[in-house]
C-alpha cells in the first residue's frame, strides 16, 4: 500500500480508509472516513469507523453536519478515544 500511495502522492491512511480526526482547539472536530453514528448526546458522540470506534466526550456537543464522507462535531471537547475493533 505504501508504494501505491507514494506513486499517487497520497497518504497511506486515505487509501486504507482509516478514520481521520482533525481537531481545531477543543471546540471542533472533523471526522473523516466514518461509517455511522452509533450514539449521540450532549456529552458523548460515538462513531463507527472502518477499523475503529471513536468516542468523543465533552459538554454541549452537537453534530454541526454529517455527510457520507465526514462528520463535524462542535462543543467543549474534553476527550477523544480510539477503540480498535
Amino acid at each position: 500500500m505504501k508504494r501505491i500511495s507514494e506513486k499517487l502522492d497520497l497518504a497511506p491512511d486515505i487509501l486504507e480508509g482509516s478514520t481521520i480526526v482533525s481537531m481545531y482547539g477543543n471546540q471542533s472536530a472533523l471526522v473523516e472516513n466514518y461509517k455511522s453514528i452509533i450514539e449521540y448526546s450532549p456529552s458523548l458522540v460515538k462513531l463507527q469507523g472502518k477499523h475503529v470506534k471513536l468516542l468523543i466526550e465533552g459538554v454541549d456537543l452537537t453534530i454541526d453536519r454529517f455527510t457520507q464522507d465526514d462528520c463535524k462535531i462542535l462543543g467543549n471537547i474534553q476527550s477523544v478515544q480510539v477503540i480498535p475493533i
